[in-house]
């Protein structure tokens, strides 16, 4: 198919951008990789009739920031000789569906100064996304996932886990990891979390916070009607690629075509992995992380003997009190 045909079914002709930019800025920035060809990306931005910083055109094309300027894409696509047409309109419209901010863009822009070092680039794209997710599945190593933490078990993690140059930051993390749970309750995505066995014991020296967590686990468990499922992992090392955390984002089908997104946390490291669009190569980071989660699906335990395992932490840690 020539890329001149090819349609991106995204983008909505509003005054005010919907949303959040993360799908967007996503597809925006796989399609410019298309239409650059075999072109470098120095290549690029030396017809360009702007300057444009090498680094600015590679996370747009990484889809990994805002569109804070739609102009600036207005000028990339000039010098990828894109022509006046449909092509070019819906990759404009995605530009402008890029610049919305979504709620952890607000927070940092207009909580000064205080809240910028506590926003990292990276949960700005995480919580971006996050809030175009139809389904994700979750995988925890060491702790109970974020979006399901109780408000105490959040603060004794958020501290005990921090790096020391982060430490000062620490009131701020929380409250933006508050943020974050509160849109995941508001919203509930279709969502299975997989959380390693060792983390229902590990009770950082606060038995009673243990048991009210586990309490949170179980009635998400026992209720029918939620989307959200939880299943325990009994495997020595689930992950065998050094990540203590992954999440698979998977965004709603028909009204656009974005691939599923994955994303990884090893130490203080966070990265993203695209999946492939139509009739593009996969990555092989993404394959592996794919392959991986899929064998964590598999090899886990359903959800009758997952509640049976929660439930035995639930009453080891109220025989500790």
């Amino acid at each position: 198919m020539a890329v001149e045909d090819r349609v991106v079914q995204f983008g909505r002709p509003a005054a005010d951008p919907p949303g959040s930019w993360g799908v967007p800025a996503l597809l925006l920035g796989a399609e410019m990789k298309i239409e650059r060809g075999s072109l470098t990306q120095r290549q690029v931005l030396q017809n360009a009739r702007i300057k444009v910083s090498a680094s600015v055109y590679s996370r747009i094309e990484n889809g990994e920031m805002r569109i804070d300027k739609p102009a600036v894409v207005e000028v990339l696509l000039d010098a990828l000789g894109v022509r006046p047409g449909p092509r070019r309109q819906d990759l404009l419209r995605l530009a402008h569906d890029a610049s919305a901010e979504g709620w952890a863009s607000t927070v940092r822009s207009r909580a000064g100064v205080a809240y910028r070092e506590a926003v990292s680039d990276s949960m700005l794209r995480l919580t971006s996304l996050e809030e175009w997710a139809e389904r994700q599945m979750v995988i925890d190593t060491n702790v109970i996932s974020g979006v399901l933490q109780t408000p105490r078990y959040r603060e004794v993690v958020t501290a005990k886990t921090l790096l020391a140059g982060q430490r000062r930051l620490a009131d701020r993390i929380i409250d933006v990891r508050r943020r974050r749970a509160e849109q995941f309750v508001a919203v509930q995505p279709r969502s299975t979390f997989f959380i390693h066995c060792g983390a229902l014991y590990a009770d950082f020296g606060e038995t009673e916070m243990m048991v009210e967590q586990l309490t949170v686990l179980l009635r998400y468990v026992d209720d029918e009607k939620s989307p959200v499922a939880i299943r325990v992992i009994e495997a020595v090392n689930p992950l065998a690629i050094q990540v203590t955390a992954l999440i698979r984002l998977s965004f709603a089908k028909g009204s656009f075509a974005a691939p599923d997104v994955i994303y990884t946390e090893a130490g203080a490291r966070a990265e993203f992995h695209r999946g492939p669009l139509a009739g593009e190569e996969a990555d092989s980071d993404y394959l592996d992380y794919q392959d991986l989660s899929d064998t964590v699906i598999k090899q886990a335990p359903g959800p009758a003997k997952s509640r049976e395992l929660i439930a035995n932490a639930l009453e080891w840690h109220r025989d500790r009190l």
